[in-house]
C-alpha cells in the first residue's frame, strides 16, 4: 500500500513500533507444531474444493528462563528463514507442513537440537492472540528499526540545503521506503520532458533487505520514478548481542552509524551527482531505436524476468508513448511499474529502468533491433 503523506507513515511506523517484541533465545529451547486451520471466504468467492481452504500455520513454542512457554505464529517469511537456517529447502520445507506435519516436526526438532545456536526472534503483539513472528534472525542480527528512521533522518530534511517534498511511502510485511524529491533541482532531459532529483530511503526490519540511502529520479511528465545510484548502504550485522559490549559502547556504535547516515542523506543533494545521472538519460534519447516492439518487449521481458502481465503492460505502454528510444523503453518500464500491486516489486522494476538507461550500447542494440 502506497502512503501518500508524511503524517501517515509516522503514524504507522509508531503504530507498528508500539507492537514489536523481541526475544533471543536457544534452539534446544523451541519446538514447532502446525496447526491447520480455515480459511474465511470472501464474499463473492467460490471455493468448490474444501481443501483449499485449509490453511497450515506453523506454532514456535519456547521455554522462557523463568519457565513459562512463549507461543508464536510464524510468518511464511519467517518460516523461510527458518528453513534455510536447519539447511532444508523452503518448498520441502512447505510441502512437510501441509502433507505430513509429523514429518515437519522431527525434521525442525532434530536440527534445532543437534546443531544448536541462538536466534533472534522479532515480532508483533496481537491484542491477546497469538503474537505473530515476522522474522528468524541470527543473534548478530543488528535491529535498524523504522521508528529511529523517523526519529534520526526525517528531522534532517529540515536541515538540508534546499526545498524538500514528501513523495510517497511504503511500509510492506517486510520492507519500509520513503521517498521525497527535491523541487528546486530540475532539469530536462529533453524539451518539455523535465526530471526532479530526489532520494529514497529503504530499510527492513526482518532480514530481507539492507538498509539503504538511494538517489531517485521523478519523471514530472508522469510521476514515474527511477531509482538510480546507492548513496549509502548497511548491513544488519554487528556484534552478538551479549557478548562483552557494554551499553555505552552500543550506544556509541549506534550514534556512529545514524550520524553516518545523516551525513550521507545530506551528500544526496549533490547538483554534480543529478547532472552526470541527467546526462547519462539524455544520452538515452539517441542511439538505437527500436525497430519490432513486440520482439523488443520480449528481449526486455527475458533481461530483466518479467510477468507475461508485466510484459503486456510495457509492450502497451510503449505503444501508447509511441517513443521508441532507449528514453521510451526506460519510461514504459518505470510506467508499468506504477500498476504493479506490490511495492517492492515497483522499486526493482524502477531500478530496471535505470539498468537500461546504463546497459551498453550493445547491450540495448541487441533489444531494439530484436529478430
Amino acid at each position: 500500500m502506497v502512503i501518500q503523506s508524511l503524517n501517515s507513515l509516522i503514524e504507522r511506523v509508531m503504530a507498528e513500533d508500539a507492537r514489536k517484541y523481541d526475544l533471543l533465545a536457544d534452539t534446544r529451547s523451541m519446538s514447532v507444531a502446525v496447526e491447520e486451520r480455515t480459511r474465511t471466504t470472501g464474499a463473492h468467492e467460490i471455493v468448490r474444493d474444501p481443501a483449499k481452504l485449509k490453511e497450515h500455520d506453523v506454532l514456535l513454542s519456547i521455554d522462557g528462563r523463568a519457565g513459562g512457554l512463549e507461543t508464536f505464529r510464524l510468518s511464511d517469511h519467517a518460516l523461510g528463514q527458518m528453513a534455510t537456517d536447519l539447511g532444508i529447502p523452503k518448498r520441502y520445507f512447505d510441502r512437510m507442513k501441509v502433507d505430513a506435519p509429523d514429518l515437519f516436526q522431527v525434521n525442525a526438532h532434530h536440527w534445532m537440537a543437534e546443531e544448536p545456536s541462538r536466534r533472534m526472534i522479532r515480532a508483533y503483539t496481537n491484542d491477546g492472540s497469538t503474537p505473530s513472528a515476522r522474522a528468524w534472525l541470527s543473534d548478530r542480527y543488528r535491529r535498524i528499526d523504522n521508528i529511529e528512521i523517523a526519529k534520526k533522518l526525517l528531522p534532517e530534511f529540515d536541515r538540508l540545503s534546499t526545498d524538500v517534498v514528501f513523495h510517497n511511502a511504503s511500509i510492506s510485511d517486510e520492507k519500509f521506503y520513503l521517498r521525497a524529491v527535491f523541487p528546486k533541482m530540475e532539469k530536462e532531459v529533453k524539451v518539455g520532458d523535465p526530471v526532479q532529483w530526489g532520494v529514497q530511503i529503504k530499510n527492513s526490519e526482518v532480514g530481507a533487505g539492507q538498509f539503504s540511502i538511494d538517489s531517485f529520479v521523478m519523471r514530472l511528465v508522469c510521476i514515474n520514478g527511477l531509482v538510480v545510484a546507492k548513496v549509502m548502504s548497511a548491513r544488519h550485522v554487528g556484534k552478538r548481542l551479549g557478548e562483552h559490549l557494554s551499553d555505552e559502547a552500543i550506544r556509541a556504535d549506534d550514534r556512529a552509524f545514524w550520524l553516518a547516515a545523516r551525513d550521507e542523506l545530506r551528500n544526496a543533494i549533490s547538483e554534480t551527482q543529478f547532472e552526470t545521472v541527467v546526462q547519462t538519460l539524455r544520452e538515452t534519447t539517441e542511439g538505437a531505436i527500436i525497430t519490432a516492439p513486440i520482439k523488443a518487449t520480449e528481449k526486455l521481458a527475458s533481461e530483466f524476468s518479467l510477468s507475461d502481465e508485466e510484459k503486456e503492460a510495457v509492450l502497451t505502454q510503449l505503444a501508447s508513448n509511441g517513443d521508441m528510444s532507449r528514453w521510451g523503453a526506460l519510461n514504459a518500464i518505470t510506467a508499468a511499474a506504477q500498476k504493479v500491486e506490490s511495492f517492492d516489486r515497483r522499486v526493482e522494476m524502477e531500478e530496471m529502468g535505470w539498468s537500461l538507461a546504463t546497459a551498453s550500447t550493445r547491450e540495448w542494440e541487441r533489444i531494439a533491433v530484436a529478430a
